[in-house]
């Protein structure tokens, strides 16, 4: 009776009725029922019980896994809806992988010619997809460099769990002439169906834009349609041994431990932003009811990276400094915390919370300082404002020399501060005075250009290809 009254409280939204009661009955029927497998990991997918559901959908896909290992998979994607897993679930899916991959053959070889054609593997044509706009680059700057590309999709999050209306909207104008797969079938019927279609399309090696949570996209790659395969790592990557070398996005991704002993290297997606503000209107200030400031500064990212005390002290102490200075915070998070401590100071008036936000031009549009993070840091917000070209004031961490991404990506000394002040006399610098900030500009434009301009990228992918073959 509990099975069909969880049921219906899931139906009906009453998701704090149907969490327990749904829970009872997958322990129950000992995950035997698809129904109630299916009924419990939406449930807590609905209810935002992420690490639940994390757990949960591993225990099912675990079940699953020799009855039928397609659905055990569905349930290991559902796993990582709930936010990064930890490193000993995600090896687990891994080996799980690595158990179905096919023999290596003549991996991390093109057979001794050179490299001409490559293929792309990314989850989906949606323009905020983030993997569409650095292959749009990449592939423009492969063509430079004599060498042809094609896309495929793999529609990992289509016809799947909450969304089961099959291909999400598309943007084909974004990758001309790529193949969108089919979702027809089980999760390894599908990727052994774009498997094929990347064997049939003779290219030399293929990059697969993607992290482990696309588990058709890695299953695609465990059967292994081509001599040479990369993975290029948007957050924690696959690093399965399936990979003859991995790209990290990040410069933290590749200092992390990693189970694979292939090749890394860091290469950062470039960032077309500067194209992106030209589009914005000239009055973007007074679009965004800044027209009382004089000068402006901004941060991106997670607010939890910003809401450190002395953080605020330094976005407070420049605040009061300037009296027509505003600061814009851009991001997902907890405004409370830091609302508080900045209307204690009596500086809130002057602070704008953006929340989340699509596309950083606007901000970047009508931000003369961009003040990152003391601690915690997001390298993409860093790379969209010296894309930019705006002074970027950066702290490095002396106590823990990890953490110094910050200060390796930017590499300006002038702009990188060895204390907390420091860090604010630098940007009181760059504030009280325009020439200052035309040349720290300057400085970061040159920084831009000569290490992370989209124009490099091809050459940078085809020398790790170059050194894969050597390994």
């Amino acid at each position: 009776m509990n099975h069909e009254e969880g049921l219906q409280a899931l139906n009906d939204g009453d998701l704090k009725t149907a969490i327990p009661l749904l829970a009872q009955a997958v322990q129950d029927t000992a995950y035997s029922s698809e129904a109630l497998n299916h009924a419990y990991t939406l449930a807590l997918y609905r209810a935002g019980e992420k690490t639940r559901l994390a757990y949960a959908a591993i225990e099912i896909g675990d079940f699953l896994l020799q009855s039928n290992p397609a659905l055990a998979m569905d349930y290991f994607q559902r796993a990582f809806l709930g936010g990064e897993l930890d490193a000993s679930c995600r090896r687990y899916i891994g080996e799980i992988l690595e158990g179905w991959a096919a023999p290596n053959g003549t991996a991390g070889s093109a057979n001794g010619r050179p490299i001409t054609k490559v293929a792309h593997v990314v989850g989906s044509l949606q323009s905020d997809h983030e993997p569409v706009r650095l292959v749009g680059s990449l592939i423009q700057s492969l063509r430079q460099q004599g060498v042809e590309s094609q896309v495929f999709t793999t529609e990992w999050a289509s016809a799947w769990f909450f969304n089961s209306n099959g291909i999400q909207t598309q943007s084909p104008h974004t990758l001309p002439g790529a193949i969108v797969a089919s979702t027809d079938g089980n999760f390894i019927e599908r990727a052994e169906r774009i498997a094929a279609a990347i064997r049939a399309s003779d290219v030399d090696a293929v990059f697969y834009h993607a992290d482990l949570n696309e588990q058709i996209t890695a299953r695609v790659a465990a059967f292994r349609p081509a001599n040479l395969q990369v993975n290029v790592a948007y957050g924690f990557g696959m690093d399965t041994d399936f990979f003859d070398g991995f790209v990290h996005l990040k410069k933290q991704g590749i200092a992390a431990s990693h189970h694979s002993t292939q090749p890394r290297v860091w290469i950062p997606a470039s960032s077309d932003i500067a194209e992106r503000i030209r589009e914005c209107p000239p009055d973007m200030r007074h679009l965004m009811g800044l027209g009382a400031a004089e000068t402006v500064s901004a941060t991106l990212g997670d607010l939890q990276q910003v809401s450190e005390p002395k953080y605020l002290y330094a976005v407070t102490g420049l605040l009061k400094v300037f009296p027509n200075h505003f600061h814009l915070f851009a991001g997902n998070g907890d405004v409370k915390a830091i609302r508080a401590a900045l209307h204690a100071e009596g500086v809130l008036p002057r602070v704008r919370f953006l929340g989340a936000i699509s596309d950083t031009a606007s901000v970047m549009a009508v931000t003369d300082v961009y003040l990152c993070p003391f601690r915690k840091f997001d390298e993409s917000p860093l790379m969209e404002a010296m894309g930019a070209y705006r002074p970027c004031v950066v702290a490095r961490n002396s106590s823990d020399p990890s953490q110094n991404s910050a200060a390796e990506i930017l590499n300006i000394p002038e702009l990188i501060a060895d204390s907390d002040v420091a860090y604010l006399q630098i940007a009181q610098g760059l504030l009280r005075d325009a020439e200052a900030r035309k040349r720290a500009s300057d400085l970061v434009a040159c920084r831009f250009q000569s290490e992370f301009a989209s124009e490099l990228l091809g050459r940078k992918y085809l020398e790790f290809l170059s050194r894969i073959g050597s390994h």
